[in-house]
């Protein structure tokens, strides 16, 4: 999964930032670029921090828009795995049809891969 984060100075004057998300799993792929709401996603980066900390609870994320992200990391258990389940999903109009196209994925993942996604900046910059 990559979640980079476009930065862009006009993104301050909406209160939110663009995500780019790309997602593969098991042979499913999907890709969506979003806006969420900047508190949302400080929030998101401080309970990323408290997750790798603790190994307890969940750090989840949404976009603006309705259905185009839903991102939950968790601790899967009390023993320090954890997981991440979410869904991506975007309306694409056709010239005569539009079709809502979605990817929900969901997958274990080892502590240090959280303790690497926790030292980007972006989350860095956002943490409380």
């Amino acid at each position: 999964m990559e979640v980079p984060l476009v930065e862009d100075v006009s993104v301050h004057s909406v209160n939110g930032a663009v995500v780019v998300l790309r997602v593969r799993s098991n042979g499913y792929s999907g890709m969506n670029d979003l806006w969420v709401h900047a508190p949302d996603l400080k929030a998101f980066a401080s309970a990323l921090v408290q997750l790798e900390r603790s190994l307890r609870g969940e750090a989840r994320l949404a976009s603006m828009s309705p259905n185009e992200l839903e991102l939950r990391v968790y601790a899967a258990s009390s023993t320090g795995h954890l997981a991440v389940h979410g869904t991506i999903g975007q309306l694409v109009k056709g010239e005569n049809q539009s079709c809502w196209h979605s990817v929900t994925f969901g997958f274990e993942f080892e502590l240090g891969q959280l303790s690497n996604a926790i030292s980007e900046p972006w989350v860095r910059q956002n943490v409380a």
